[in-house]
């Protein structure tokens, strides 16, 4: 049976944090990068808002480098940012330094932040005795893709909303009633219910129609590279026990699902690697 992730209860200088990053593909990569003991852990939520929930219960004396918009120094909680979310996890609670990568290094042109950036703002803040570094990549957008994809940040474009639109208010409010109906229905079903109530179609599923399933799971691979390759130079210039984990895995076309969402079991993204690495 594999191990629950253990965050809090592991020694660590250094938590090098991977969106969307699955075992297998990590496993098969990282060697040419890094040196350490790897296995493979279970993480405690299938998407980023609830493997913040029910890893970071407390408040802890960690410094939070992130390019992720979920965990945000602007005192925005969950429920504010995520469609459906009820939980009201604001990062500002539980870290004792937040360093919001994703506002400051944010690359207009791919719609993130590039794995070079978030590497330069780390390095720039690594006065604490023990920081967290989590690279948005491999989550989409590819880089990789480059113009091939379209992907917005549901997380940063909300905080520019003034108000949502009355079905969203309303699919929220009953979502208790309709959700497990929904989760259970293939991909591209779901696809076109939120393309008939004018919530837009997904744009992961749009990337697999244009590019191809292979395409796609190659770009995914090549993007856990890119990070692969910051996280060895990040490495380089650390002094400590460094380990690189991962909040959560991706479907990659498996029963003809694409992505992550909150609640679901699917080993893909539950999986996740845990590398202690080989200290000098």
């Amino acid at each position: 049976m594999t191990e629950k992730q253990d965050v809090n209860g592991s020694n660590w200088d250094y938590l090098i944090v991977l969106d969307a990053c699955r075992y297998d593909i990590f496993q098969e990569e990282y060697e040419e990068f890094l040196e350490g003991k790897l296995k493979k852990v279970k993480s405690r939520g299938s998407a980023t808002p609830e493997w913040l929930y029910e890893t970071f219960t407390s408040r802890y004396s960690y410094n939070y480098i992130s390019a992720n918009p979920y965990i945000n120094g602007q005192g925005l909680s969950l429920d504010q940012l995520v469609g459906g979310c009820e939980q009201e996890w604001n990062a500002t609670e539980h870290f004792q330094n937040i360093v919001d990568s994703w506002i400051n290094d944010w690359d207009e042109e791919i719609n993130t932040v590039r794995p070079e950036k978030l590497t330069d703002t780390a390095l720039e803040n690594l006065e604490y005795s023990k920081t967290i570094i989590h690279y948005i990549q491999p989550h989409r957008p590819f880089i990789s893709a480059g113009d091939a994809e379209e992907f917005g940040w549901e997380a940063k474009n909300k905080m520019e909303e003034t108000e949502k639109t009355y079905t969203r208010k309303i699919l929220d409010k009953t979502r208790p009633l309709w959700d497990p109906i929904y989760q259970a229905m293939p991909y591209k079903i779901q696809s076109k219910i939120k393309s008939v109530l004018g919530l837009g179609s997904d744009s992961f599923e749009k990337l697999v129609q244009k590019e191809g399933e292979e395409k796609v799971r190659e770009y995914y691979r090549q993007d856990v590279r890119l990070a692969l390759e910051q996280v060895q130079r990040m490495v380089k210039e650390l002094d400590g026990k460094v380990v690189v984990t991962a909040d959560h895995g991706e479907l990659l076309g498996e029963n003809g699902h694409w992505g992550h969402k909150i609640g679901l079991e699917n080993t893909e993204l539950l999986e996740v690697p845990w590398l202690e690495i080989k200290e000098e």
